[in-house]
């Protein structure tokens, strides 16, 4: 019999404030507990990075790789963050520099329909006479994935298609999930022939572990705030789970006021700093940069109506040079617009929804579906008026059964206030410009046109 031992991470979400403990105890751990004879995989399961840390930003991002290979990590698979917010060329150029498989068994290039050639679909690995598959799989968001360059396939139909071939060949399975724990208890009950699922995604912890029959689960909450250590033993051609647990990464830190990950983020601010923009522009205030974003958002998609809001403005713009830093710093979302085709009997509906909830979203702390701002703040709009019940589009009321085409930041499609534009819209999310790169390149057009 051997053992088997595999440290796991998940849902970092560039919150590297612990980076160095993290990386020296699972290296260290590795170290003693190969030299007791253990077979040891480091696995990372997902939403590593984030576009709002300011190296992330400026590596377009290749720390990814970096961390994960001082981190002496084996297998990782990818979390929404990593596959909707960079194309498919992106992704590639991120992982260029990585010592470890990346496995991901729904996730395709749609140019070609093949596994992107970073990844495996399932990597095999043998231990004494047991043949070990890893699979990997992430939450499908079609709605992201197909207009970024991806095909992404159901969980359910992926497993369907993959377990019974795997386990018809002798092959233990272990599943890198970035589903969450609905999935993971669903898919547990469903394929008993999958001997462990590590969890991640909806930053569930179970600090030793859960059985769902045959099956132990694994989760360990977010923001490298834990670290897991599962326990496996080898008994002929089977893998039998033992145990997992969880290790406090704030437990192993020497001094928890020190932010190990400032480094990091003062690296990545020095080289967005670097990037000058425009050599000057004049100031913005927070309303002024919302209102330039509705010119923005008509003028470089085609559509003239269009909606916004001021909390997707951290900070204004002062008057002077404008840097990659300034853009990243104000609009730190990975957000992309939506545009959204409405029956105007439905968009008024809207409007109503909008007008009714306003004095409560002009002070409304949020966060999630991609905002990284602090208050969601004042409704903006342009191309149209409502006034007396009526939607009026140059000069002209729209009757109920007419349609009207509008687009917004996609967070206003996804969060829980307006179901309506997902529930009537016909949506479809833009790729491949975040919010940043769209005030960017009108502030960069107005430039050109004041100079002709």
């Amino acid at each position: 019999m051997s053992e088997v031992t595999i440290l796991h991470i998940n849902d970092m979400h560039s919150n590297f404030h612990s980076i160095k403990t993290q990386t020296s105890f699972m290296k260290e751990r590795r170290a003693t507990l190969e030299a007791q004879g253990q077979k040891v995989f480091g696995i990372d399961l997902g939403d590593l990075i984030d576009r709002v840390h300011p190296l992330v930003e400026a590596e377009d991002g290749k720390i990814a790789s970096r961390v994960l290979n001082e981190q002496q990590i084996d297998f990782a698979t990818l979390g929404n963050n990593e596959g909707t917010a960079y194309t498919p060329l992106e992704l590639e150029a991120a992982y260029e520099g990585r010592k470890f498989e990346v496995i991901i068994s729904n996730v395709k290039w749609a140019t070609t329909g093949e596994v992107p050639p970073f990844a495996k679909e399932v990597h095999f690995e043998t231990v004494d006479d047991c043949s070990i598959a890893f699979i990997g799989l992430t939450a499908s968001y079609p709605e992201s994935y197909g207009p970024n360059g991806y095909l992404i396939e159901e969980p359910m139909d992926a497993l369907k298609r993959l377990v019974p071939t795997l386990a018809a060949g002798g092959h233990q399975i272990i599943l890198l999930s970035h589903l969450g724990i609905e999935m993971d208890h669903l898919i547990a009950e469903t394929y008993p022939e999958i001997q462990v699922i590590l969890g991640a995604h909806t930053h569930h912890f179970f600090e030793e572990g859960k059985w769902v029959n045959q099956t132990l689960l694994t989760g360990g909450f977010k923001y490298g705030a834990y670290i897991g250590e599962l326990h496996l033993r080898i008994e002929g051609s089977r893998l039998l789970p033992l145990s997992d647990k969880m290790i406090a990464v704030e437990d192993l830190k020497e001094d928890s006021t020190i932010d190990e990950g400032e480094v990091l983020r003062q690296e990545g601010i020095a080289l967005l700093k670097a990037e000058v923009v425009l050599p000057q522009i004049p100031a913005y205030s927070v309303k002024e940069l919302a209102l330039l974003s509705l010119e923005a958002m008509t003028r470089q998609t085609g559509v003239p109506a269009a909606f916004t809001y001021t909390g997707l403005f951290v900070v204004p713009f002062k008057e002077g040079p404008l840097t990659k830093f300034d853009l990243h710093e104000c609009m730190p979302h990975p957000i992309h617009l939506n545009k959204s085709h409405f029956k105007v009997s439905d968009f008024k509906r809207l409007l109503q929804i909008f007008e009714a909830q306003q004095p409560e979203l002009l002070e409304k702390a949020i966060r999630g579906y991609g905002f990284r701002g602090k208050l969601f703040g004042e409704i903006l709009y342009t191309g149209f008026q409502f006034a007396s019940g009526k939607v009026v589009v140059d000069g002209k009321g729209l009757a109920d059964d007419e349609f009207i085409t509008f687009v917004c930041p996609d967070h206003m499609r996804f969060v829980p206030f307006f179901p309506i534009i997902e529930e009537k819209g016909d949506n479809e999310i833009i790729y491949p410009d975040l919010l940043r790169t769209i005030i960017e390149k009108e502030l960069v057009f107005k430039e050109r046109k004041n100079h002709d």
